[in-house]
């Protein structure tokens, strides 16, 4: 019988492609991803399904652009969101892999309908205090009296840079994913989300590569960013050497990863890399990832290694393909979606790929990328400082205006906004705004105000 392959899948939360040497950036941010690209498969433009981690993963663990908004952060939306598709673990499961799925990022909890398909889940939602009854009820109606007052995030920021207390890091669970790769039967498939390139940045101080402030400065960066854009200035590189110290330490990770696997006698099986959407850093003038549609938060990594394959792949290549892909790799003739594998028997060379985001209201955000040029529409509303008074149709020469900064809709290829506009009309269904008024346990809320997901 014909051995399947253990695979690990690494996720870098936030990445875009363009803070990477291999796609051309001038700073060593990925020594190891570097080295994995040299003798392995590297795709050059990688567009994610959404903008949002839940959204993403949505699409790419089922090979579907998912009806959940990242509108909507509520544990019975995305639960309703998903609970219909075949997820990649189950699939995986299904043909006898042993899976294990390791992160911090709250949106991506059980709670939140993603434990379906894993032996081992460890989401780390646990619950820090042990706050009950009149106390927690007391703090729960302070925050939302705060919330009223639109304080609430100043007071949980304020919190973080009086304490001190730097972000949560990929070493804290460190010891779960050793155990499971010392003790998962195989064949298995692990998979780890790295929350560290989140904004507020702030990797460990031996990691600091590049010149940034402190953690209580770093902390009060964040706050500006995200909510007096206008107030950055001079600061932003100070913002970007954070953003690129982080992900050097995302990078360290990944090395880690590469020596045990080896150490445990899985040096040659295949190991894929990719980011889940990228960040805006003052780009639109944006910091952080709204759902828009542009570049700096659309392309992301995507490098394999020992996938039988080597070089680089150009073109659009969209990440809703990834759940097949690894699917692929096991040996098995499922395909997510039915979407096919990224690898080279059944990658398709397509003139564009699609990414959408979904509204509260059923509208969409969406964008059709092609090699050469990209057709975006954004809704009106006021998406982060971005803000549309009416529906926007932009287009951008990707060859001469890599950074999307000069909108030339109506010098675009009519092949894309045809495809662009039939996309917005095809709903696919569509899943309810039921469920997303549900209440937050007090953990959940704390994670997602840290990570800037409630305002």
């Amino acid at each position: 019988m014909l051995r399947r392959p253990n695979i690990s899948l690494v996720t870098w939360d936030s990445v875009r492609a363009d803070h990477l040497p291999i796609y051309g950036y001038g700073r060593e941010t990925t020594p190891t991803l570097s080295a994995m690209a040299e003798d392995g498969l590297v795709f050059e433009d990688a567009q994610a399904p959404a903008v949002g981690t839940p959204a993403s993963f949505a699409g790419m663990f089922s090979g579907r652009h998912t009806a959940g908004s990242m509108e909507h952060l509520h544990p019975n939306h995305w639960q309703q969101a998903t609970e219909d598709i075949r997820l990649l673990p189950e699939a995986l499961q299904d043909v006898g892999y042993y899976t294990g799925g390791f992160h911090f990022n709250a949106l991506m909890s059980s709670q939140f309908g993603w434990r379906r398909g894993w032996d081992v889940y460890e989401d780390h939602m646990w619950t820090e205090s042990a706050d009950e009854g009149i106390e927690s009820d007391c703090k729960k109606r302070a925050f939302e009296l705060l919330q009223q007052a639109d304080l609430a995030n100043f007071v949980v920021d304020g919190k973080r840079m009086l304490q001190g207390r730097p972000p949560v890091r990929w070493e804290a669970m460190w010891a779960d994913i050793e155990g499971f790769l010392r003790s998962a039967p195989e064949p298995f498939f692990l998979w780890v989300l790295l929350i560290d390139t989140h904004h507020p940045y702030y990797a460990p101080k031996e990691y600091h590569e590049w010149n940034q402030p402190g953690v209580r400065r770093t902390y009060a960066l964040n706050y500006l960013m995200r909510r007096y854009r206008g107030m950055i200035g001079e600061r932003r590189p100070s913002i970007v050497n954070a953003y690129d110290n982080t992900i050097r330490y995302a990078d360290e990770f990944l090395s880690k990863l590469r020596a045990t696997l080896a150490a445990e006698g899985y040096a040659n099986d295949p190991i894929i890399v990719h980011g889940d959407h990228g960040d805006e850093l003052g780009e639109h003038a944006n910091y952080g990832h709204r759902p828009l549609m542009y570049d700096t938060v659309t392309r992301v990594p995507l490098v394999m290694e020992n996938v039988g394959e080597t070089g680089r792949v150009s073109g659009p290549t969209s990440l809703l393909d990834l759940g097949s892909t690894v699917i692929a790799l096991a040996g098995a003739d499922e395909r997510l979606g039915t979407r096919p594998s990224l690898l080279r028997n059944e990658r398709q060379d397509r003139d564009y790929v699609t990414v959408q985001n979904v509204m509260d209201d059923g509208r969409r955000m969406a964008a059709v990328v092609g090699p050469d040029w990209k057709t975006l529409y954004h809704p009106a509303g006021d998406w982060g400082a971005k803000s549309f008074p009416e529906e926007s149709w932009e287009a951008y020469d990707r060859l001469s205006d890599p950074m999307e900064r000069e909108n030339r809709w109506g010098d675009h290829p009519i092949d894309l906004e045809g495809v662009l506009r039939e996309h917005l009309v095809d709903r696919n269904g569509g899943v309810e705004s039921a469920g997303s008024e549900d209440d937050l346990d007090d953990e959940t809320e704390r994670r997602l105000r840290e990570l800037g997901y409630i305002d």
